[in-house]
Parts: structure tokens; C-alpha cells; sequence
């Protein structure tokens, strides 16, 4: 199927046509060639046991069914060939089933007829789909009720009366599967390459949260406590005054290439770029009951990771960072249009606070976050000071390693 696909793809193509829209187009296309082909057969059969009328029927439909190929490919009118194609798939059956007496004379040859309002759901939308569905519903209940009165019997014998019950209701099946399996794998992949893309603009985390839970984009937040992490590349601005501008911008790109899978390794969420700088967060917009020592990892894993890449050039700047945990109104916020995941208060303006007070390759914590982790923290202490926007000293710590299992992790 998805080789028709592309085969067909061209038949009736039209500029600016989104993906979407090329693969109903295209499905369409293949459908009318398959029930064609399915059509030719039937109509033969028909002839040979008699049946000239029942024959013409189903021999029509192709014609009429290709015709509309053509005129498509001349016209690219895309919906006038939906419109004739449901017209006929919706029609045609339900005459042939008059044609040989019946539903059961027919072998219930009006089960194609399903094609109608199913296409409209495929290849057009839910509001024709209803109207589609309507109209077979009325047809249904017309030719059931009328079927049989100008003709209660046909030429054609038991056996291939009995044989052609089989045929229908699997040909049927087949072809409902077969569309319907290529429109939904066709859709997952451009659905997955959505979400693919999806992820690059958005951490992890908020996009699992997203996709799971749609509701969850609503503009708003809460308060709650976060571990908020703030680095910081020292000395960059000199560094940018002696280096070209491309230089600058894939000297960034390594290091956030370095660092970025570590926080999303250690379940953080990165809140925003800012030129050299990088804001994650923890224990949101999910719950992190150890976020504070979460931080503390994704922090000298950083660390870490930056000097492999300064090992091969010493004279490339080295990030500092600041963790502080404390409460923080993190949420949605924006407008209608265009809003981001954003996460303000304490813990997030004391990160970047403690941040200009490391070294190049130093980690500072806030007091509350040591606390949280101070069973397995390795600190030195840089006592109590003054920062900007705190009406009182602080106490901050240098984060020297993490303890696991075998002792103290650097």
C-alpha cells in the first residue's frame, strides 16, 4: 500500500499541498484503482452467468471511476473526484443489489456502498462523514424495504450466489484494513516526526507532560518547591570580542550539546537559554521527591562533561554554577498565542545569585538545598554573605563531590 501511495502521489498533485493532504488525495486515488480493478471482475461474472444489467453496473463504476482519475489530473480539482467517487461508491451498490433482486439474491453487494460514508471520514471530514452516513442509512432501509419488489430472483446459481457472500464481506474487510492501516501508519509517522520536533524546542519533561495531557498547557501555575539550577559561561563576553561570530555560536552549541543531555539524563527541565547562560529546574511540572539531590548530580556531571571540552583548547571558558532550592511559581504563562513554561521566584533569582559567586568550574549551593542532601554531599563552606535582592545574608556552600555505594563521587 504505501508503495501505491507514492505511486499515486503525483495524480492530481497541486502546489503548497500539505502532507495531509497529499496522502488523502493519494489514498483516494488508490482506493477508486483498487475497487476498478475489483469491478471488472464482477461485471464479467455477471455477463457470463447472465446478468447483462448486474454486469453494466460494476463494468460503469470504472469507467466512470477512471474517467474521474483523468479529469483530476487535468483539473487537480480535488474535491470534485472526492465528490464523484463517494457519489458512485455510495450509489452503484445499492443499484446492482435492486439489479439481482435483492440483499440475499445480491449476496449483500451493498456492503461496498460503506465505502461512501467511511471515505468522507477519511478523506474529508467528520461533518460530511455525517451527511454521507445519512444518505447510506436511507439507501439501507430503502432498497431493504423495496429491494425485492421489482425482482425477487436472479440468473445467477446457489453456489456462486453463496460464494460471492464470502467475496463481498472480504473484499470489503480487506480494503477497509488496507486503507485504513496505510492512513494510520502514514499519520503516526508524520505525528512522530511532530513530536520529534516537538521535543527539540521543548525539554522532555514538559513534552511527555503535554502530550499526555493536553489540558496541561492551560495558561496558569503553582507554587512548589524547586531545586533551580543556574549556569553560567565566566569570562564569555572576551571571549566573543576575540573570536568570529560563527566561532562563537559553535563554541556555545558544543557546550550546551555537552551538558544539555545531562540534565535531561537526571530528569531536569530546562526552563530557557539566555545567551551563554542555561536555567533547568526540578520537581516540575512532575514531582521529584529527591530534586535537590537530582541537581546536585546533573551539576558536577556538567562540570564534568565541560572539561572534556576545554581539555583540547585551555583557553575556552569554563561554566560556573549556582543551585538554590526554595518555592517557585512555575507554570504556563503567556498569552493565547504564544506562551512558555517558565519557572519565577526565590530558588530561581538565588541560582543565578550564587552562580557569580563560583569560580570557573565551581558549584555553589544554597543553604536549603544542602540541607536536603547533606547525608551525601561533600561541601566546603563559603560562610554568609550579601547578594543582590536578599534583605539578609546567605549561606552558600562549594559543592566538592556526591557519595554513592562506593564513596565519594566527584
Amino acid at each position: 500500500m504505501e508503495r501505491l501511495v507514492a505511486l499515486f502521489g503525483t495524480v492530481g498533485a497541486k502546489a503548497g499541498e500539505t502532507d495531509d493532504e497529499r496522502l488523502r488525495r493519494a489514498l483516494l486515488v488508490v482506493l477508486a484503482c483498487l475497487i476498478s480493478v475489483l469491478a471488472v471482475g464482477w461485471g464479467l461474472l455477471y455477463i457470463a452467468f447472465g446478468e447483462s444489467l448486474g454486469g453494466a453496473i460494476p463494468l460503469a463504476y470504472t469507467v466512470l471511476s477512471l474517467a474521474s482519475i483523468v479529469v483530476l489530473t487535468l483539473t487537480r480539482r480535488y474535491d470534485v473526484f472526492r465528490f464523484t467517487q463517494l457519489s458512485l461508491m455510495l450509489v452503484l451498490p445499492f443499484a446492482l443489489m435492486v439489479a439481482l433482486g435483492g440483499f440475499i439474491p445480491s449476496s449483500v453487494v451493498a456492503a461496498w456502498a460503506f465505502f461512501a460514508p467511511l471515505g468522507a471520514l477519511a478523506f474529508a471530514s467528520t461533518r460530511e462523514a455525517r451527511r454521507w452516513f445519512a444518505g447510506y442509512v436511507v439507501l439501507l432501509v430503502a432498497t431493504g424495504v423495496l429491494g425485492g419488489a421489482l425482482r425477487s430472483a436472479n440468473n445467477l446459481p446457489a453456489g456462486l450466489v453463496g460464494a460471492m457472500f464470502v467475496v463481498n464481506i472480504t473484499g470489503v474487510s480487506v480494503v477497509v484494513f488496507a486503507t485504513l492501516f496505510a492512513f494510520v501508519r502514514e499519520r503516526d509517522k508524520a505525528l512522530d516526526a511532530v513530536q520529534r520536533l516537538f521535543g527539540q524546542y521543548l525539554s522532555p519533561q514538559i513534552a511527555r507532560t503535554l502530550l499526555t495531557d493536553p489540558g496541561r498547557s492551560a495558561l496558569g501555575g503553582e507554587n512548589r518547591e524547586v531545586s533551580a539550577l543556574f549556569a553560567d559561561l565566566e569570562g564569555f563576553t572576551p571571549f566573543t570580542e576575540s573570536r568570529p561570530p560563527q566561532e562563537t555560536v559553535n563554541a556555545l552549541n558544543r557546550y550546551f550539546s555537552a551538558v544539555v543531555p545531562v540534565i535531561f539524563a537526571n530528569g531536569g527541565t530546562i526552563i530557557q537559554f539566555a545567551g551563554d547562560a542555561i536555567v533547568a529546574v526540578w520537581n516540575a511540572p512532575v514531582e521529584q521527591p529527591r530534586h535537590a539531590l537530582a541537581a546536585a548530580r546533573t551539576a558536577l556531571a556538567m562540570q564534568r562533561a565541560i572539561e572534556e571540552i576545554v581539555r583540547a583548547d585551555p583557553t575556552l571558558p569554563r561554566f560556573r554554577v549556582g543551585i538554590a532550592t526554595g518555592a517557585a511559581l512555575v507554570g504556563n504563562i503567556g498569552s493565547e498565542e504564544l506562551r512558555n513554561f517558565v519557572a519565577h521566584g526565590d530558588a530561581v533569582n538565588l541560582a543565578a545569585r550564587l552562580q557569580t559567586g563560583a569560580k570557573a568550574g565551581q558549584v555553589v549551593i544554597s543553604a536549603p538545598t544542602f540541607a536536603l542532601i547533606r547525608d551525601v554531599a561533600s561541601v566546603r563552606p563559603l560562610g554568609r554573605f550579601n547578594v543582590k535582592g536578599k534583605s539578609e545574608e546567605v549561606e552558600a556552600f562549594v559543592l566538592e563531590g556526591i557519595a554513592d555505594r562506593s564513596g565519594l563521587q566527584p
